[in-house]
């Protein structure tokens, strides 16, 4: 079992996703409110923190999240293979990409330009050119050529699991830092990135992407390896689930009722952080793998807009959440709207973990305030009350300082005040008896 909160960290960082809580909170938290063989429920599993965490230290786990990307993330760090068995792939995979950039390079007629949601034809078939409206914008001409080799070239592998690997490598290569990421954009995962011009060679990019495609399969062989050690890595199939697209809002019914002995997450913040926008200059090599409707806001917490919500009807029966909102926000009806169906949703959530949480068992929920028309809107008091009112007991509440090099710009209409510090950790108690 892990000793070092350290060695779960380094598990993660073969890709950039968004707003990740550290293994350090999942692990005081599963070790404190569960035991060995219970079962712990994600609904906003992102890129399988809590998942990782669980199963180092012998816990079941179920993790769900609406986002396509971050249920590919959690589902190869759940399953990893054997180093051994990605050497060998890795080496017949590089070959075949080193060969198709080869042709593309002899072939390659200057001043292409691609019209998005094409085909590409060269000699060795056709490449599919994303839908991507701004394409030509955020990837100059070579560069989509290479990505588009790659991403054809992934999809060739015969295993789904390799597939995800090389899919997720070419992923975490586009929203590197600058100036190694694979585009145009500097800050790609804070939804607003900028716009710098660099210039890529076909060998640049293919080095680049073999390069990150390493830094992949190291850290998914020493997660083999760390399942191994801790004795589940022959059971982990059924230690593990991961559904996705799921929206946490909704039953999942393959959680059952009560079944559950903690619900460890981490909800998206109102205006915060925007998952479609941010990932959809990657996400959009991944044909395939991304929904008909990748950008909407539909099913996003804290983004999408809830046309047919009555916020007056829903704070009419919850006059202390009211009570909790600044009278500034309240007298902008379209704010108040979006915010009122914000909580809204977090009740469902909350209600969703009533339900598959056994009597006794924990909740846990990560969240920061908000600075909106500069009043601070201090949403866990809110979660704390709704909480209350599905019949929660409050255990917890801690005030937990995010580290300098996590801390988040807004990037929102309202956002926060100035970059995120502080978060809310929340502890309830599922009663005992009625």
């Amino acid at each position: 079992m892990p000793n070092k909160t350290n060695s779960l960290e380094s598990f993660h960082r073969f890709h950039s996703y968004c707003a990740r809580f550290p293994s350090e909170l999942v692990e005081t938290n599963i070790t404190q409110y569960t035991k060995i063989g219970d079962s712990v429920f994600d609904p906003f599993c992102g890129s399988g923190t809590t998942l990782v965490a669980c199963l180092a230290h012998k816990r079941k786990v179920i993790g769900a999240d609406v986002d396509i990307l971050a249920g590919m993330l959690s589902e190869l760090k759940c399953f990893p293979l054997p180093a051994q068995r990605y050497v060998k792939w890795r080496a017949a995979f590089a070959k075949r990409l080193k060969k198709t950039i080869e042709e593309i390079k002899q072939t390659w007629i200057p001043n292409t330009r691609f019209q998005p949601g094409t085909t590409w034809t060269v000699n060795f078939g056709k490449l599919n050119i994303p839908a991507f409206p701004e394409l030509n914008y955020w990837f100059p001409p070579q560069l989509t050529a290479a990505l588009a080799c790659i991403s054809e070239g992934a999809h060739r592998c015969r295993l789904p699991h390799y597939e995800r690997v090389a899919l997720i490598s070419l992923s975490a290569s586009i929203i590197s830092k600058w100036p190694n990421t694979l585009s145009y954009a500097k800050d790609i995962d804070h939804t607003r990135p900028h716009r710098a011009i660099q210039r890529f060679s076909l060998n640049r990019v293919l080095e680049v992407y073999l390069n990150r495609l390493d830094r992949t399969l190291k850290c998914l062989g020493k997660l083999h390896e760390t399942y191994q050690n801790v004795g589940i890595i022959n059971t982990v199939k059924d230690s593990a689930r991961v559904i996705y697209p799921h929206d946490a809002r909704q039953p999942l019914h393959l959680v059952e009722d009560e079944s559950q002995a903690l619900m460890m997450t981490s909800p998206p913040y109102f205006n915060a952080v925007d998952y479609p926008r941010a990932h959809r200059m990657s996400v959009c090599w991944m044909n395939g793998y991304a929904p008909a409707k990748l950008a909407s806001r539909s099913n996003y917490i804290g983004l999408h807009c809830a046309s047919t919500f009555d916020p007056e009807e829903w704070l009419k029966f919850r006059p202390e959440v009211r009570r909790l909102i600044p009278s500034k926000i309240l007298d902008d009806s379209s704010l108040k709207k979006r915010l009122g169906a914000f909580f809204s949703d977090l009740e469902k959530v909350l209600g969703q973990a009533w339900r598959v949480l056994r009597p006794g068992g924990h909740a846990v929920f990560v969240i920061a305030n908000n600075v909106v028309k500069n009043e601070r809107l201090e949403s866990h008091r809110v979660l704390l009350n709704l909480a209350r009112t599905i019949g929660f007991e409050k255990k917890e509440v801690n005030n937990r300082e995010i580290a300098r090099l996590r801390r988040r710009f807004p990037t929102g209409q309202f956002g926060f005040d100035g970059p995120m510090t502080h978060e809310y950790v929340l502890v309830f108690r599922k009663r005992k008896g009625p």
